[in-house]
């Protein structure tokens, strides 16, 4: 019987920061499911009981870890909405994303969203990446509120294509240039539509005949 090797001595100078970053890679090989205090304590080098001092359970510790998901992707998308077409670059800042961090993101989008109620700092990361959304896509002389068609469309889009990607429905090789090429038409049909709300708006106008 073979003996089981001793945690290495934790050398770590945050260990909820060390505990996330295992979990996640425990993300990227087995799913949620595979995340646990006592495995993720064990590949960091420390104890359970010193993993319990900073996370109640393991869906304290999932809920930690998606929301410092959230906050990445807020900070992706900020990036993303640099570029010429801010509406479009956040698009495939978010498809990027999830490409890149597929563990993270189908955390990030599982049944904790739904309860991110129940975690303060989840349910702040959220309505940060949310709410960052809203407000490109009503662009920088909008109004953005909660839950508008608009919004959810494009998050709809972009969430959409993002998760027929990392499940393997588009060759990894094609994915990038399909989301440009998708998100492009896009933002095409936007400005075609922009264009004739603003022709009709013209003609309504007394005198505009």
């Amino acid at each position: 019987m073979e003996d089981t090797p001793a945690p290495r001595p934790y050398r770590h100078g945050n260990l909820p920061n060390a505990m996330r970053a295992a979990a996640r890679a425990i993300l990227d090989e087995t799913g949620p499911e595979g995340v646990g205090l006592r495995e993720t304590a064990r590949r960091v080098g420390v104890s359970a009981t010193a993993a319990y001092r900073h996370f109640d359970s393991k869906e304290d510790l999932l809920a930690s870890v998606a929301a410092e998901g959230f906050r990445e992707l807020s900070a992706t998308m900020k990036a993303g909405a640099n570029e010429r077409d801010p509406l479009i670059g956040v698009g495939l800042a978010y498809v990027e994303f999830a490409l890149q961090k597929r563990g993270l993101f189908r955390l990030m989008f599982g049944p904790l969203l739904v309860e991110r109620g129940k975690y303060p700092g989840l349910n702040e990361a959220v309505g940060e990446a949310l709410g960052f959304l809203q407000q490109a896509v009503s662009g920088a002389g909008g109004k953005p509120q909660g839950d508008d068609p608009a919004t959810m469309a494009a998050w709809g889009l972009v969430h959409g294509l993002s998760t027929l990607f990392i499940d393997g429905l588009v060759p990894e090789n094609q994915a990038r240039d399909m989301a440009e090429q998708i998100l492009g038409r896009s933002g095409s049909g936007r400005a075609e539509s922009a264009r004739r709300r603003s022709g009709d708006g013209v003609a309504g106008t007394p005198g505009g005949e």
